[in-house]
């Protein structure tokens, strides 16, 4: 089993666990553990890994010294090797020290390529991350101690500078580091990105506006003060949505006035984020040439490197061509909208989803295009003059503001580092999610693979809840008299999906715990989602109680970490996605991704 090598390889391997085209997305089986009253949803099945390059760990012959017999065949991405210490040599393109200890950290290289390596050999080499950077165009995001992320954001509070605050859509409040707001400092403007919005499910027509509203009341929850919340945009880094109007919003209320940070934990998508800004109206048109050129020269900074890009100073000349362009491409986006209303009334396939779309464009092709400003990074007589360093104390450098892609964090409610890759691969959605629901029973145990628990203590007789979680991630409903000797008996099969391995790997891994006993008031319609009950990073179960009835629920995961009760719902009207009632099942059919109309 490999080790974790958390969110940095999540964007590249998309397409690892798309089900098969013929999945039965809907059937709920009889399995032989009677005993235990228990029916047990199919889990999708997955394709077989392809032959990509990234993805096979080919990638490592891009390196001169690289010699193929030292390659693990079941190692995909080259393995660590904590035992061997750090060298004393930076990365020549981070400027980070070279080492093999730990994916996540800053100037990591694969065993295969650091071990028995010369100090000259290891002079002319760059670490991994700047590797997929400028062989792949690809910025990979890197994970650091709790410790080093605080100290990095720490530093921020004497500059003046915006933060662009990115938030898992999926996956929050667990995607929000505690004590953020106190850290940045209490007068940091913030732009607040809810990511992945596209793999929401539309539960109503202004859905997208109940979402925002819900992000915005979790934010506020965390610290942050609403007058330094200066807008609240989703996105979807991914696909291009909203990407356009973020970065309008960034030119209208920041400009060039100081730096611009990428913050967040990891799996919130900053590196798919900073690919994007890279390439759009907010960067010079040389800076993708000036970030390959980082992967060759020295990069000065503090001991944790990040990744940046110079900003473009948003004349009101250079607004007015980017507005004029923005029209011209309106018809991109009505297109888009036509597209996605057609393909949700086409779909028949469950695998395929319509989703939201984007198109990230550029005002300026070529530095020609560009006038002049005191902010720029070349001088203009006798043409370009090649950036040859990084060196921020360099006069042609000292007025220019900067975007910075700062590496991610885990934060302690998440579970995913208590997971290997393959496992996470399994427990991310990479997909629209398709919303599952159940009938449960007083006296009844939902369990969401191998790492989310919910018991049905008290309350009506039977209620109906909606899970939302990866289409990969099975489900098991059983008497919560039995659940724990039936998760004994099958923790590590494919019933429950996560965790998987031999028995060190299971014996191991933390052991489901539970929080307080959660109370639920129903207050609202019969068909409406009164609350959600989230279970860390595995997902989240909306509650459907009838009015004037209470129910008593408890929730379990590893740890009891990230177990937070959402109210108002981030999907209230999600019960009208559910499908139709399987016949003497507890469970109904798939849902949709679109509300009918």
């Amino acid at each position: 089993m490999k080790q974790l090598q958390a969110e940095e390889f999540n964007q590249l391997y998309n397409d690892v666990n798309m089900p098969s085209e013929n999945a039965d997305h809907s059937s709920v089986i009889q399995m032989p553990y009677k005993q235990f009253g228990l029916k047990v949803q199919k889990q999708d099945e997955a394709v077989e890994e392809g032959n990509d390059k990234l993805f096979t760990g080919e990638w490592m012959s891009d390196y001169e010294y690289y010699d193929e017999h030292d390659q693990d065949d079941k190692s995909l991405y080259g393995t660590p090797d904590p035992s061997i210490p750090a060298s004393n040599v930076p990365c020549g393109g981070c400027g980070a020290l070279l080492h093999c200890i730990e994916p996540n950290i800053p100037g990591y290289l694969p065993s295969q390529l650091f071990k028995g390596k010369s100090k000259e050999q290891l002079l002319t080499t760059i670490c991994q991350r700047c590797h997929f950077l400028k062989h792949y165009n690809v910025a990979i995001n890197v994970t650091v101690s709790a410790d080093d992320y605080i100290a990095m954001l720490s530093a921020m509070k004497t500059k003046k500078a915006l933060a662009i605050l990115l938030v898992d859509i999926l996956d929050f409040p667990c995607s929000i580091w505690p004590g953020l707001a106190e850290i940045l400092g209490p007068q940091r403007p913030v732009i607040v990105v809810g990511n992945k919005v596209d793999l929401l499910p539309q539960d109503c027509a202004g859905y997208l506006e109940n979402v925002r509203q819900c992000l915005t009341k979790s934010i506020i929850e965390s610290g942050f003060s609403r007058n330094n919340i200066k807008h609240v945009s989703l996105i979807s880094a991914s696909t291009g949505y909203g990407v356009e109007e973020l970065i309008t919003k960034i030119h209208n209320v920041w400009g060039t006035r100081g730096d611009v940070y990428l913050v967040g934990c990891t799996n919130v998508g900053k590196s798919t984020l900073f690919n994007a800004l890279l390439r759009s109206d907010l960067c010079k048109v040389q800076a993708t040439d000036l970030i390959q050129k980082a992967t060759a020269s020295p990069w000065p900074g503090t001991t944790i490197r990040m990744l940046k890009f110079p900003i473009l100073r948003p004349s009101d000349y250079r607004l007015y061509l980017r507005t004029n362009r923005l029209k011209q491409e309106q018809y991109i986006q009505r297109a888009n909208q036509r597209l996605r209303r057609e393909q949700s009334r086409a779909v028949i396939n469950p695998v395929q989803h319509p989703t939201l779309l984007g198109h990230i464009g550029r005002t300026f092709e070529n530095e020609q295009e560009e006038a002049f400003d005191h902010f720029s990074v070349t001088q203009r007589s006798g043409g370009p003059t090649p950036i040859l360093t990084l060196n921020e104390k360099n006069e042609k450098y000292v007025n220019s503001k900067w975007c910075y892609d700062t590496p991610g964090v885990v934060q302690p409610d998440q579970i995913l580092d208590l997971l290997t890759t393959e496992e996470i691969l399994l427990t991310i959605s990479k997909q629209m999610i398709r919303p599952r629901a159940y009938l449960l029973k007083t006296g009844m145990t939902l369990f969401v693979g191998g790492i989310g628990r919910i018991d049905y203590l008290n309350g009506p007789e039977s209620i109906r809840v909606i899970l939302y979680a990866a289409h990969t991630l099975p489900t098991v409903i059983c008497n919560t008299s039995d659940a724990d000797a039936l998760y004994k008996d099958l923790l590590g099969t494919q019933l429950l999906g996560v965790p998987f391995g031999n028995s060190d790997r299971l014996d191991k891994f933390p052991p489901l715990e539970y929080g307080p006993d959660i109370l639920v008031q129903g207050t609202v319609e019969k068909h409406i989602t009164i609350c959600d009950i989230l279970l860390s990073s595995a997902g989240w179960i909306g509650i459907n109680l009838p009015k004037h009835n209470e129910a008593i629920f408890r929730a379990w995961t590893p740890d009891k970490r990230g177990i937070y009760v959402r109210q108002p719902a981030l999907l209230p009207n999600g019960l009208a996605l559910r499908g139709k009632r399987i016949r003497g099942s507890l469970a109904y059919r798939l849902g949709e991704t679109f509300k009918p109309r």
